[in-house]
């Protein structure tokens, strides 16, 4: 679907549907709705059918226009309460009404830029300006294009065939800002990075091996000129990634651990910003094998490399100047023959010693030699990792809230009010330094896993350790979001691609050269 922009009087739209929002038992109607109702749009303002429209979140409703009427069809679509209104409410309503255009074979329906203005402030607390039309837009047309897309490769067989829509109209009676207009090309390069990390985290684990994640990340370095390293398991031991190695033995599918560099012309000498995601493309669970129910949800433990994938997409689409480096260790998690146990004492890259209390706590041994290796060798400006690591995330959290905890507290409420910006939330939880005495092994420098309580936490205290005191660096824990069984609009139910828009927003507000994060932009 494209983006295109119409600039012309009011009565010379184009469109095959003109869609307006409007609030719950408004008041009074938005601006745009209000005006329309009282010049071309009288014949609405005088049917019985806009009396019928409630408003509620997500409510779709199509009204016709005369035959000499245009555009031939007005959609109002329902935001919920005025006073309840948060920035995901438009991303949503946007999504259910580009699906409506789509069953009814509605291929260019419009939206007016206007009816984006008028809307109340969140509370400043959120970190949030939807009242601004820079960010409506940018949410408006996020819901709108990514709200369409569904995983559809492995059917033989679809009952449903909907209307592909051409092209969505965003309608203006005067030139818009370029900076609006970098927002919809903006918005298109990060859905499709959504788009490829939902595809690929949605896919089975059959399909979606190691190999098939490093045949993606090769077919990114080619289409976007990254520069790409596939480091398979006999030159992972040969380089000392014990850890990873570890959890690869027991799989009879190769593992990769990939690393991507995105290095603009003139960034070659910049500290790079290193983003990693683990790729457990089967998590059993190992010799400490997963209970049955539920496995087959285990394909998802991928979540974290797709996403770091989906950013490289949107990377590549933009072609953002900042150096960045992605860094994916990805094996499956498998009770083998040669399958490592617990009791077993592990040298990590790092060459610290690790003792092995659950094989099921694979992710964060995966990681600590991928934040070990992207230390030594990219001495990065920041280093953020992304992973579904810990059912704990879920107890603590739920499947809204990810979890976020850093070495460096800035750090953390910056990303925060990033992922908050853009429908991605994250919560904080401590890493004081007496939760490693959790971790502490009699027979090696550490434990895989600590006490029950405190699952998370732990977890992100033991890859603490492998990253150095002089690097910024943040865990985010997606094991909730990463997934959703409810349909929101933005999301249908599967894979949401949760992490793209916070770290391709990240990488763009991060100032690289200065090695530090800047808030103002």
């Amino acid at each position: 679907m494209q983006i295109e922009w119409q600039i012309a009087s009011i009565s010379e739209w184009q469109g095959d549907a003109l869609i307006f929002f409007a609030f719950e038992q408004p008041s009074e109607y938005l601006p745009a709705l209000r005006s329309f109702l009282g010049s071309s749009g009288k014949w609405l303002a005088n049917s019985r059918a806009l009396t019928d429209f409630r408003g509620k979140p997500s409510e779709v409703a199509v009204m016709y226009a005369p035959d000499a009427a245009q555009p031939p069809r007005v959609m109002l679509v329902g935001l919920g309460p005025a006073e309840r209104f948060e920035t995901e409410r438009i991303r949503n309503a946007s999504a259910f009404a580009l699906r409506k255009c789509s069953e009814l074979g509605i291929v260019r329906p419009a939206i007016p830029l206007s009816a984006l203005e008028g809307f109340p402030c969140e509370n400043e607390a959120s970190g949030q300006s939807p009242c601004a039309l820079d960010a409506l837009l940018r949410e408006t047309l996020a819901g709108a294009l990514a709200g369409l897309h569904q995983f559809n490769e492995l059917k033989t067989k679809n009952s449903t065939s909907p209307t592909n829509i051409e092209s969505l109209e965003l309608l203006c009676t005067s030139p818009p800002e370029s900076s609006l207009r970098d927002i919809a090309t903006l918005a298109r390069c990060e859905v499709a990075g959504i788009k490829l990390a939902r595809d690929l985290t949605i896919s089975p684990a059959n399909r979606v091996t190691p190999a098939f994640l490093a045949q993606t990340a090769s077919r990114l370095a080619d289409r976007f000129g990254f520069k790409i390293q596939l480091i398979d398991l006999d030159t992972a031991r040969s380089m000392g990634m014990g850890a990873f190695a570890a959890v690869a033995a027991g799989s009879a599918e190769p593992p990769f651990f990939i690393v991507l560099e995105h290095t603009p012309p003139g960034t070659e000498n910049d500290s790079p910003l290193v983003l990693i995601g683990k790729g457990i493309t089967f998590d059993s669970g190992g010799i400490s094998l997963k209970p049955r129910e539920k496995m087959e949800d285990m394909k998802q433990d991928m979540a974290g490399a797709a996403a770091v994938l989906g950013v490289f997409e949107a990377l590549g689409s933009a072609g953002l100047g900042k150096r960045v480096v992605g860094i994916l260790p990805c094996t499956e998690n498998m009770p083998g023959g040669k399958a490592y146990k617990p009791g077993d004492v592990l040298r990590s890259y790092s060459g610290r010693t690790i003792e092995v209390i659950s094989t099921d706590a694979e992710g964060r041994l995966v990681l600590c030699d991928a934040l070990a290796y992207a230390a030594q060798r990219f001495k990065p400006a920041l280093m953020v990792d992304i992973a579904t690591l810990t059912g704990a995330s879920i107890v603590a959290l739920g499947r809204d809230v990810a979890a976020i905890m850093g070495n460096r507290e800035p750090l953390v409420e910056f990303i925060r009010k990033i992922g908050a910006s853009v429908g991605e939330r994250f919560w904080p939880l401590p890493l004081w330094d007496f939760f490693f005495d959790g971790l502490k092994s009699e027979v090696a420098d550490m434990k895989n896993t600590g006490d029950r309580g405190a699952g998370a936490i732990y977890a992100a205290m033991f890859l603490k350790q492998f990253v150095p005191d002089q690097t910024p660096w943040a865990h985010l824990d997606i094991a909730g979001t990463a997934w959703t069984d409810k349909d929101t609009g933005f999301c249908r139910k599967g894979s949401t691609g949760f992490g793209v828009r916070t770290l391709f927003s990240l990488v763009r507000n991060y100032g690289i050269r200065a090695g530090e994060w800047d808030e103002s932009r």
